[in-house]
Order: structure tokens, then C-alpha cells, then sequence
């Protein structure tokens, strides 16, 4: 029987998620996520815009409904409409799991891996090497197996204020802490200018990365082939990617080993899981860029579970972000989640986490909590940085 779409509710909740719930005829209903860090009330409004081409339309009509308003609107593309529609897709996806008893990857096709291995952030933002160290140890020692810090502070364009060697002491203390068994990825965060990224992708080989990531901001793609070259790390780019033809246009110019889309900025479930059939045809790797919700990172995992250019997840659980405008004694991270749930969130001793196999998404989302935090209100900007020199830098 047809699902017609009722109602689309959203959600702006700390730490600086974007939260929403689509509800259809009888009662069943989905959960999205349209997270722009930074930027939520101009998300949220892009939800409510797009929306009104969802009220009263049949769910199960999955791709014509999200794909026909990508065609219809002239002007589509970028993050605050990718990002809108990729939350209404997310619950839509969810909705159409539970509607079959099934989960999501297996409307995808099929799972080809039983667990996925997880990465957490360690190193927080910009810290001393000391306690860049310290809270990587204290990640590993909560079951981590493989990490990401920040790389570099921001970088002048040929930089003659000491990042370079700030960075390398925060990498050299950061693998002596965790010892040479665990995998440490290094993100550049785009903070470097092409002549800095050449340079630090030598510097830090020493620590031996598990990869580069966005060496430089996804305006200056057209030099990561160069940044490439010089170095045998892989070097990952995409989270501020935000359509198909862009990740195809990477790996036209053999610009990145992997490939992080933002399951959300590219619009959902179906956009990731075709970046992730390019990569898989081109021989290159997916891991999806995910500080996000719960939601978010089931529907990354779903993906990743499905494909065999997949094999790492970005898991935000104990970021730093997540402690902004945290309350009470719950991880923020599980704050949405049913405790029942939380189980499935412990991962193996080699780093791993299962695939469930729960219809939909595979997580029961507490909207009443959710309606509670919005009420609340949450504000989450950008850090604001700037050079010695005074000039504003890249966060």
C-alpha cells in the first residue's frame, strides 16, 4: 500500500546536529539528518522548502521523490541543499527498511562484511603535543584501534611560524603514546596551501599515517594529484564535496586514494552508495566522513557494509565537539538513542562494530528526548582562527 508522507518534523539539538522525522500514513515514520555544522537554522530551512515537494507523495517512490527535486529545482547542488535533502532521503531509506523488515543494506543489495572497523578522534583541536599524547592513549585504552588527529595548525602559505615543527611534535608524541600498532590517520583540515601540504606530506611520513586527510580545500582539488606523487600515504578528500560528478571528476584526475563524502552534504544514502560503486570500480577506497548523529552513522555504515571499496568509518563518539552544550551523565553522543540500543555501540578488540540487522536504520531514535533538547536550543559556529600575522585562517 501506498506511505503517504504527513508530516516532515525537524529538530535543531546540541551538540550541533540537525535532526528530523518523517511520518507517514498509519502511523510509521523515519529519521534523517540535514547536520551543517555551523550553519543548522539555514539547513533546517532548506528542509521545510524542499519538503513541500514530499507532503502527500508516496515514500516507497524513494528515488523519484529525491532525485525528481534535485531536477526540479534550478538552482541545487552545494551544502545547504544537498545537506536538506539528504536528511528527508536518510529517513526515507529508513522508512522503506521497516516498511520491508528489512535493514537498509540489504535494499541495497546486500551486506558482502558482517562488522566494519571504526576510527575516533583523538588530539582535539590545535593541542600540545603532551596532551595530544594523553588523550590518544586515553581513546586506545577505551577499545580504539585506529585514530585521526588534527595534522597541522593553520599554515601561512609558506609558513615561517613553526606550524610545520608543531606539527610533527604533535604526530612523534601522538605514535609514541599509542605504540605502532594502532593506525593513526592525519587531517589537514584544508589548513595548508598547496607549497605547506607538499611539505608536511614528507614531514609526517615518519609516524606512519594511515592517510592524508583533505591535504588541501576541495577549491584546490586540481593540485592533489602533485600532493600525490610525492608521497606513498593515501591522500583522502571529500567531506566538502557535495555531488556525484565532483568525487567523479577526483577520480578522473587520480586525485585521492579514498574517498570521505559526507553522507549527508552529497544528499544521502543512494549518492554515497554510487561514489562508493565508482570507487569500487576505479580500485580506490570509501570511508565516509561522519562527526555526526547516531543517524548519520548508521546510514554510513549501511553504505560501507554494502561495498567493497568501504573498510573504515569515522565513528565521532568522545569528540570534542559533542561535549558543546552537553547535559548530564549520558555519553552526548547516545543522548537520542534508546538505552536499549547502546549495546550495539561496544566495539570488538580489533576495533569493529557489527551490522545490525534491525529493520530500517537499525536504531530506535528517543524523539521525545529529541523535541526536549530542541527546546532547548543549540548554537554551534566554526572556531574562529587567524595566522601570527593576524589574517583570518581556515578552521
Amino acid at each position: 500500500m501506498p506511505l503517504k508522507i504527513e508530516r516532515i518534523e525537524t529538530a535543531c539539538v546540541a551538540p550541533r546536529w540537525g535532526l528530523l522525522r518523517i511520518t507517514v500514513d498509519g502511523g510509521l515514520y523515519g529519521f534523517g539528518e540535514f547536520t551543517l555544522e555551523g550553519q543548522l537554522a539555514a539547513a533546517e530551512a532548506a528542509v521545510h522548502e524542499l519538503g513541500e515537494q514530499f507532503i502527500g507523495r508516496d515514500a516507497s517512490d524513494l528515488k523519484r521523490l529525491v532525485r525528481g527535486c534535485y531536477d526540479r529545482c534550478f538552482y541545487h547542488g552545494g551544502a545547504h541543499f544537498m545537506s536538506a535533502l539528504g536528511g528527508i532521503e536518510i529517513a526515507l531509506w529508513d522508512i522503506a527498511g521497516k516498511a520491508a523488515g528489512m535493514p537498509v543494506h540489504r535494499l541495497l543489495g546486500g551486506k558482502i562484511r558482517d562488522r566494519v572497523k571504526v576510527y575516533r578522534w583523538a588530539g582535539g583541536n590545535n593541542s600540545l603535543p603532551e596532551a595530544a599524547a594523553e588523550e590518544a592513549a586515553r581513546v586506545v585504552s577505551e577499545g580504539a584501534r585506529a585514530l585521526k588527529i588534527n595534522a597541522c595548525p593553520p599554515l601561512a602559505a609558506i609558513d615561517t611560524y613553526g606550524g610545520i615543527g608543531a606539527a610533527v611534535a604533535r604526530a612523534g608524541k601522538v605514535r609514541e603514546a599509542v605504540g605502532p600498532d594502532v593506525e593513526i590517520a592525519f587531517d589537514f583540515h584544508g589548513r595548508a596551501n598547496v607549497p605547506m601540504a607538499r611539505r608536511l606530506a614528507k614531514e609526517l611520513e615518519f609516524a606512519d599515517p594511515l592517510f592524508y586527510e583533505e591535504p588541501v580545500r576541495p577549491d584546490y582539488n586540481r593540485w592533489l594529484p602533485e600532493i600525490a606523487a610525492i608521497t606513498h600515504v593515501p591522500i583522502a578528500t571529500g567531506e566538502r564535496m557535495t555531488t556525484v560528478a565532483e568525487f567523479s571528476d577526483v577520480i578522473a584526475a587520480k586525485a585521492a586514494h579514498i574517498l570521505q563524502p559526507d553522507l549527508v552534504h552529497v544528499g544521502g544514502i543512494s549518492n554515497a552508495a554510487e561514489i562508493a560503486a565508482m570507487a569500487e570500480a576505479n580500485g580506490i577506497a570509501i570511508a565516509p566522513h561522519c562527526p555526526l548523529s547516531p543517524i548519520a552513522f548508521m546510514a554510513c555504515l549501511h553504505v560501507v557494509a554494502q561495498s567493497r571499496a568501504g573498510w573504515i568509518l569515522e565513528w565521532s563518539k568522545g569528540i570534542h565537539y559533542n561535549a558543546s552544550q552537553a547535559t548530564g551523565a549520558v555519553d552526548p553522543w547516545l543522548r537520542y538513542l534508546e538505552e536499549s540500543d547502546w549495546p550495539q555501540f561496544e566495539p570488538d578488540a580489533e576495533g569493529h562494530l557489527p551490522i545490525p540487522e534491525t529493520p530500517g536504520l537499525g536504531i530506535r531514535v528517543n524523539w521525545d528526548e529529541v523535541r526536549r533538547a530542541a527546546r532547548e536550543g543549540v548554537v554551534w559556529r566554526d572556531e574562529a582562527m587567524q595566522l601570527p600575522d593576524g589574517a583570518r585562517a581556515n578552521w
